[in-house]
């Protein structure tokens, strides 16, 4: 039957998917308005809706329904695909993320419609995912690059050179950060990583808990947010590398720098926190009832959202890094320090199978 192949429930999970990734991108900004104005001792919005719950809704009405413009001497075509780029790039990540272990036993229902078949809700899983998610992340800088050239302006390609330099230097760190997991878990695959940290999580070993530091500073660099947001310095820059843009192309860029955090935070709970795993201390009925997989997810979304809610916090709270420190704390400490844990991960492997 049609409703028994495997497109058609991929198909399914994808729709799921997006919905959820553009749902969970408008209310990330809703949740930096509420606590920024937290902060500041202020309401923040509260207009649209209960408590201002529908001003996501609001806020994409505006987009969708403003003038789009085109500066007159920018390259018209590049100029459009910018945007295109860095969502595009954006929404490919969340397809190679496991967010369920593999269910075995599903209910005879779902089995028969799904072709007796194991569930897992993983839009596809490569052998190679945490390489997929490295490759398909580091074109999000083309987006960049190319929205400040094409607008030819030069307070964008200020800003898009600012971003493409920071992106590169903090990306390499962020990958070698990424190595010092795969030794430890000795897989590229993401399930196999998440499995490997089924009795101790990576967070708690030597060369895990040192590659969390340089994940955690580095991807506040990746997604442009303070106190790396040198990019859009809006005291130096007007808005940096998306000066030109307005109306839905803004919307593009926006939705994609929510979307990229979100998609670090989930891979900092997977990498580094046991993913889905149940924690040993949880009642052993628990771990083995029919609703474990359900446990597991949302344990595993509780733990991003921490990471999440720590990229508004952080922003509120930390000023902006000169350009020159933002620099050097790249290659003079980050790069060093990451190399340095690649040998000590190899020892560590080595010594404590």
């Amino acid at each position: 039957m049609w409703y028994q192949s495997e497109i058609f429930w991929t198909l399914i999970k994808i729709i799921i998917l997006f919905g959820a990734m553009i749902t969970g991108a408008a209310y990330y900004t809703l949740l930096e308005r509420k606590w920024a104005g937290y902060i500041q001792d202020r309401y923040g919005p509260n207009r649209a809706g209960l408590w201002g719950i529908l001003q996501p809704l609001a806020d994409g009405i505006k987009f969708i329904t403003k003038q789009e413009t085109i500066p007159r001497h920018a390259d018209k075509w590049i100029f459009i695909l910018a945007p295109a780029i860095s969502m595009t790039a954006a929404i490919m990540l969340w397809a190679a993320i496991p967010f369920s272990p593999v269910v075995k036993d599903i209910p005879e229902f779902l089995k028969t419609a799904t072709g007796n078949r194991d569930f897992v809700f993983q839009v596809m899983n490569p052998p190679s995912g945490l390489l997929y998610m490295s490759a398909i992340a580091s074109l999000s800088v083309y987006g960049i690059m190319l929205a400040g050239w094409s607008s030819n302006n030069k307070y964008s390609l200020l800003g898009a050179v600012r971003s493409t330099a920071q992106m590169i230097s903090y990306e390499l760190a962020l990958m070698l950060s990424l190595a010092a997991v795969v030794i430890l878990a000795g897989s590229l695959d993401l399930s196999q990583i998440v499995a490997a940290q089924k009795s101790r999580w990576f967070i708690a070993t030597l060369p895990g808990a040192i590659a969390f530091l340089v994940f955690l500073i580095a991807m506040f660099a990746e997604t442009n947010r303070l106190p790396f947001d040198l990019a859009e310095a809006e005291s130096e820059l007007v808005t940096g590398f998306h000066t030109e843009y307005g109306a839905f192309k803004f919307a593009l860029f926006f939705i994609a720098e929510y979307m990229n955090m979100i998609t670090l935070s989930l891979l900092a709970a997977l990498l580094f926190f046991g993913g889905y795993n149940i924690p040993a201390f949880f009642p052993e009925v628990v771990k083995t009832a029919w609703y474990s997989p359900i446990v597991g997810s949302l344990l595993f979304f509780l733990k991003a959202f921490l990471f999440v809610f720590l990229f508004v916090w952080v922003r509120w709270s930390l000023p902006r890094f000169r350009y020159d420190q933002l620099m050097n704390l790249g290659w003079r400490r980050l790069v060093p320090l990451a190399m340095v844990n690649l040998l000590i991960a190899g020892f560590w492997v080595y010594f404590f199978p």
